[in-house]
């Protein structure tokens, strides 16, 4: 039971969306009735009073076992609620909720726990004479009762038949006559006597007549203990989740016995050991059973035996066998001495221990024979075949296989199914239980392996998110960091509500939890890489979802498997925030402009040289002064050289420098651009149009790291990062034979591509606002770029780059208005003629794009008439034709 002290609406409607089958809930709560009937029903859920909800299944209705019902009680009977919610469970395993309504005060009433509303009225008791005491039955009841005490002597002479005719006689004789708890006993009789017969049905369906004759009678404990056997049947069929859903049902009794506690459990431990679950279930002390009756308390002691092996417990397991043996020595019950050695035989088997388990395993099949009980036998068979098959002697499993084999014909469903894994051919048929790997071990291995096979880092992150919120059964679970500011969600799974409790971990940087956050439970650990806190991982389940006990546990393992990833995810945004801000003449919203400042801000904090390509205008030279600024070299001198400005002679000179009368008009000694850029950084602008002579004299420069002025016959040593830019393809150009491979193979160290603007056109509004600012802070002009003007402007191609927009944006900035808007009809010619096409005319329009595409191929060539016509697959004669035709010849002179 759950109790919501808030009024707010948002965690129950967050138990109804994360409920799952197998787990009904009983939540208390004070909220308005048609706003959670309307939450209810949108999510699939049948609002019912406990009161319609029992006329229904008196009537008869078989359509509620398909749904998943929403009982409402605001009766204030607990125990009539928790029957409600019982038999629901019993008939579907579907999440149900029973709901109790807790009243607000009535504004001048006394509460419970002041005191009673109303005053009680006191009267002296009437004298009663002679009368029979209350606890006394009457003497037909008891006279039945022994009759139905000799079915034991039926059942150990093999009188089944007669035996269950007993019982079903006595059952209907008692309920004629009222005796409700004693007829309920009689039907529980029955049904465990059917069970050991395998025919769960029967048993099913008598155990229902129990519930019902016990309450009849009132007698809870009865209805819970046939619910319980009910949930055994269940197991015996098979159905697994459906035993999990009675026994949880169980469980939320508002008050319930040690014992009953103990064996719901034991009962649950069972149904989920079935499922591979055995990890999802509380421990339970047997100490609360013992006083139940001899064959039950051995059957409980036997699941936690099982439990215990499946969990690698094997010294726990060998304790509880030395108890029960303990409990055989007391006990003539032929049947508890069966399920003694069962369990002696589990022991043994899982141990390896062929010689011991041999003998355990007689025991047990003589036991079993004695008794009366064939499956019992049989459960045997199946533990004694598997250890034959795993120990290599699986030549002596055939007599084994072949009863079975007979046994099968009128084994209960699970029997049935574990026989025939058996009898498959060639299937190796594993132990009924084994010792699985520790749950910590086997999650470890799956996260392990999931981080190790994502490449990107978030990526992974959420791959292991997703992971643990299946392994956890929880409705969220979020990773946060606080790295950038105040504590954001990384990455996150789950449809519940969000987390509350990530800042606090963040702060403390240790495990809080589990804690009630929001309506619900929340377990939030630390993520630690060296000695930093990167984030933490938080964890919440609804408020009627039972946390796992080493939930906090493997929330750790988590975070440890995700701190390398997480961390490096951090420094990544780092970076990429940092690319963004370092370099703000760069503009561009891009992707392709992002990955251009990342490689900037990388190859800043490398001591390699750089090559930078693009075509012209694109802003390699403002790229270059970015590396230097962000490099380690930003206090020293940056220094710049157009290789394609000066003649061959004075570049030598300009580069090394002279001495004195090494020349004529060497009239002082003049350091070069080496020299002066000593200790920082040199930008060798359009290094493709460096002679043959000077490609051989730059490259001794920059492999001796000295250079020699012209007219000196000594060297000087330099420390230079060099930087190259060309608006060609370098590769292109040495393997045309233009450049020298082994010089390239020098500046071509760490390469930065910058894209055309004509490649990024979301980047031209941006570009073209940062233009027309600076533009028209130097005009003072107050006019501003249309929406219209800024689309036409993304339309053109820009031949000339950002240097050709920031020309146009100039000259509109001399024909703009003082003020308003700037239209489209003020644009430049050669803009609207590119961004409309001027006649409807094919002939127009091919021309017009004819224009287009020479233009972009002058661009990318630098204006190399040669380079362009080879990119075109032209002569050369032929684009200068192609250019008179088009003509093109005056802005083919400007680039």
């Amino acid at each position: 039971m759950v109790r919501l002290d808030e009024a707010d609406l948002t965690p129950l409607i967050e138990a109804l969306e994360h409920g799952r089958d197998g787990f009904p809930r009983w939540i208390v709560a004070a909220v308005a009735r048609e706003e959670i009937i309307d939450a209810a029903t949108s999510r699939g859920f049948v609002p019912l009073t406990i009161d319609a909800y029992a006329r229904g299944r008196i009537l008869g209705d078989r359509e509620l076992d398909e749904r998943t019902l929403l009982l409402i009680d605001s009766s204030g009977d607990p125990s009539r609620a928790h029957m409600a919610l019982l038999q629901a469970a019993a008939h579907s395993p579907r999440p149900h909720v029973l709901l109790t309504l807790r009243l607000p005060p009535v504004p001048g009433e006394r509460s419970e726990s002041s005191g009673p509303r109303k005053a009680a009225l006191v009267r002296e008791a009437r004298q009663a004479y002679a009368a029979e005491p209350v606890d006394r039955e009457p003497a037909y009841v008891t006279e039945l009762v022994t009759r139905a005490s000799r079915v034991p002597e039926f059942v150990a002479a093999g009188r089944h038949a007669a035996a269950e005719r007993l019982l079903r006689e006595v059952e209907a004789a008692l309920a004629r006559r009222g005796a409700g708890r004693q007829a309920s006993r009689v039907a529980i009789t029955l049904a465990r006597m059917l069970l050991d017969r395998g025919r769960t049905a029967a048993a099913f369906e008598s155990l229902e007549q129990g519930v019902r004759l016990a309450q009849s009678a009132r007698c809870d404990d009865l209805a819970i203990e046939a619910r319980l056997w009910q949930a055994t049947a269940r197991i015996a069929d098979a159905a697994f989740v459906e035993a999990e859903g009675v026994c949880r049902a169980v469980l939320e009794a508002p008050r319930l016995e040690p014992a009953v506690n103990v064996r719901a459990y034991a009962v649950l431990a069972d149904a989920l050991l079935w499922q591979g679950r055995a990890d999802d279930v509380a421990e339970f002390d047997l100490e609360k059973a013992a006083e139940l009756e001899s064959p039950v308390f051995a059957a409980i002691c036997e699941i936690r035996v099982r439990w215990m092996l499946a969990r690698g417990q094997s010294f726990d397991a060998g304790q509880c066998v030395a108890r029960l043996h303990a409990l055989t020595r007391d006990t003539r019950d032929l049947a508890v001495h069966a399920v003694v050695h069962c369990a002696d035989l589990a022991l043994l088997a899982a141990s390896g221990d062929v010689a011991r388990s041999k003998q355990a395993f007689d025991a047990a099949l003589a036991a079993a024979r004695t008794a009366k009980l064939p499956f019992r036998a049989a459960w045997a068979r199946l533990m004694w075949l598997d250890l034959l098959r795993r120990s290599g002697q699986a030549s002596m499993a055939s007599p084994h296989l072949e009863c079975l084999k007979r046994l099968s014909r009128v084994a209960p469903p699970l029997l049935q199914r574990e026989i025939g894994r058996r009898l498959a051919p060639d299937v190796p048929a594993p132990p009924i239980h084994t010792a699985q790997p520790p749950r910590h071990a086997s999650l470890a291995i799956g996260l392990l392996r999931l981080m190790h096979e994502d490449e990107d880092d978030l990526s992974a992150i959420r791959r292991i998110v997703q992971r643990m919120l299946q392994e956890l059964r929880a409705s969220r679970l979020d990773v946060l960091s606080n790295a950038a500011g105040p504590p954001t969600a990384i990455c996150g799974a789950g449809a519940g509500m969000p987390t509350r409790l990530g800042g606090r971990v963040l702060e403390a940087a240790f495990a809080i939890g589990p804690e009630r956050q929001g309506g619900g439970w929340e377990i939030g650990v630390p993520v630690r890489f060296g000695s930093r806190t990167p984030g933490a991982v938080v964890c919440r389940w609804p408020v009627d979802r039972v946390v796992p006990v080493d939930a906090a546990e493997l929330l750790e393992l988590a975070a440890v498997v995700a701190a390398p990833r997480l961390d490096a995810l951090l420094a990544a945004r780092r970076d990429e925030a940092k690319a963004a801000t370092a370099v703000p003449e760069l503009l561009g919203a891009s992707e392709s402009m992002a990955n251009v400042r990342k490689a900037i801000v990388r190859a800043a904090a490398a001591p390699f040289a750089v090559l930078i390509e693009g075509e012209s205008g694109v802003g390699k030279e403002l790229a270059a002064r970015a590396v230097h600024h962000l490099s380690a070299r930003r206090e020293r001198k940056f220094c710049d050289l157009n290789c394609a400005a000066l003649p061959e002679d004075l570049l030598e000179s300009e580069l090394f420098g002279h001495a004195r009368g090494a020349f004529s008009g060497a009239v002082v000694d003049r350091a070069g651009l080496f020299e002066e850029a000593d200790g920082g950084t040199l930008l060798l602008d359009e290094v493709a149009d460096l002679s043959a002579r000077a490609q051989a004299k730059l490259l001794r420069a920059i492999q001796q790291q000295e250079v020699r002025r012209v007219g000196e016959s000594f060297s000087r040593k330099i420390d230079v990062r060099i930087i190259a830019a060309a608006n060609r393809d370098m590769r292109a150009e040495a393997a045309a034979g233009r450049f020298r491979q082994d010089l390239l193979y020098r500046l071509d160290v760490v390469r930065i591509q910058i894209p055309p603007l004509r490649e990024r056109p979301g980047d031209i509004p941006l570009l073209a606002e940062h233009c027309w600012n600076l533009a028209a802070a130097r005009t003072g002009s107050k006019a501003r770029l249309s929406p219209t003007t800024l689309t036409e402007l993304s339309r053109y191609h820009w031949p000339g780059n950002v240097r050709e927009l920031q020309n146009v944006i100039a000259s509109l900035a001399v024909a703009a208005p003082p003020r308003g808007w700037i239209r489209p009809a003020v644009l430049p010619p050669v803009v609207a003629a590119a961004t409309h096409v001027l006649s409807g005319r094919l002939a127009d329009a091919r021309e017009q794009f004819e224009r287009r595409f020479v233009e972009v191929a002058l661009a990318r060539a630098g204006g190399n008439r040669a380079q362009a016509a080879r990119s075109l697959g032209l002569s050369r004669q032929g684009l200068l034709k192609l250019i008179a035709r088009l003509g093109l010849e005056q802005s083919t002179t400007q680039l």
